[in-house]
């Protein structure tokens, strides 16, 4: 299994794979559910279509010719948000459960068995809403918090993931589970110091010991867990962990909505980003989101250096990252040049030369 204090990813995110999300493909949105903000409006306005409708992304959206493309330029590590859909159903949930784990599977076992990659299986949503986003189940729900019954859904869906990772048998080393995503139970401060209140720090504590306590009794006890850290930093949840622990922290950095970023000077703000990620070193840090669009003055010309000063200075300073994400197709315009697909979406810049295998000897910070 990883030791994630030693392993330093190169990663992607298979983001609007097995969890939808209106932002990465509008045009194909807009042709069924377009008045839908979130996965679940979305599947409930197409009722019994939403199935099928699902079945052909999940069999088309990434395929195998993906994975050769992103293992070209040296990537090792795929993370892999799903819904808690592909892996329970919960009653009353508009979200999907269908084949997720299967075409889930065949793309894990290509990428490990061809390029021994490593494979984080998120759960990008959890029962009841975990942060009033269309990410966490749909929009305006928070019912995940202090709410027993979706508290022991989830613990299921975790177990269903441990049964999964099981049953690749020889395979079962590459993965790590993520049992959270961005939560927030004061999502009026949402990505900012205030996103959890005390109560919502002491309640994904306890939810993440039952995981820990749950895969130590489970048929692959050695699995990591990747703990989404809220915007908050390793330092804030480390107190609450035994050193012991079989623990990685995923912290997300995005330069799109930080105040006085312009994409010209980002450099600096990157490394000494980089250099305070690792908190207070009790446990691994790892960077699960990163783009390169930045508040102000985007230009072309500047995405190779972005992308090529935050792969280096992820790695350099903790164990590495995953760029979110393979795929984009949004036309929104940023300030500066272009749309956001020109700097969220890890094809197009291969398409367009901004990403290369990683230079040996080269230094960004």
């Amino acid at each position: 299994f990883t030791d994630w204090t030693k392993f330093k990813a190169n990663g992607v995110n298979l983001g609007g794979w097995l969890e939808q999300e209106q932002v990465f493909d509008q045009v194909w949105w807009d042709s069924y559910a377009p008045n839908a903000t979130d996965e679940w409006t979305f599947c409930k306005t197409l009722g019994s279509q939403c199935g099928p409708v699902l079945e052909e992304r999940y069999a088309t959206y990434i395929t195998t010719d993906d994975i050769d493309r992103v293992a070209a330029v040296g990537v090792n590590t795929l993370r892999i948000p799903t819904t808690y859909a592909a892996w329970i159903q919960v009653p009353g949930s508009q979200l999907y459960h269908g084949n997720q784990q299967t075409y889930l599977r065949n793309i894990a076992t290509y990428a490990i068995e061809k390029y021994s990659m490593r494979v984080i299986i998120g759960l990008h949503s959890l029962p009841g809403g975990v942060n009033s986003l269309d990410i966490g189940e749909a929009a305006g729900h928070d019912g995940w918090f202090y709410n027993t019954t979706n508290l022991h859904y989830s613990y299921s869906a975790v177990t269903a993931v441990l049964d999964f990772i099981a049953s690749t048998g020889t395979n079962a080393w590459a993965f790590t589970l993520s049992p959270l995503n961005e939560a927030s139970d004061n999502p009026a401060g949402f990505a900012s110091p205030e996103t959890l209140t005390d109560n919502g720090t002491a309640w994904i504590v306890q939810y993440t010991k039952g995981v820990l306590e749950r895969i130590a009794a489970s048929a692959v006890p050695d699995v990591p867990v990747m703990l989404q850290d809220c915007f908050l930093g390793e330092e804030h949840w480390s107190g609450y962990f035994d050193v012991t622990a079989n623990l990685v922290f995923d912290t997300h950095v995005y330069y799109f909505a930080a105040s006085g970023v312009y994409s010209q000077w980002a450099q600096g703000a990157i490394c000494g980003q980089a250099s305070v990620l690792g908190g207070d070193g009790k446990f691994p840090v790892f960077v699960g989101e990163w783009a390169l669009q930045t508040l102000y003055s985007n230009t072309y010309a500047n995405r190779r250096t972005l992308f090529e000063t935050q792969r280096y200075a992820w790695s350099y300073y903790v164990q590495g990252g995953s760029f979110w994400n393979i795929k984009h197709k949004s036309t929104a315009k940023v300030d500066g040049q272009g749309t956001q697909q020109d700097y969220w979406s890890y094809e197009l810049l291969l398409d367009e030369g901004v990403i290369g295998p990683i230079k040996s000897n080269a230094t960004y910070c």
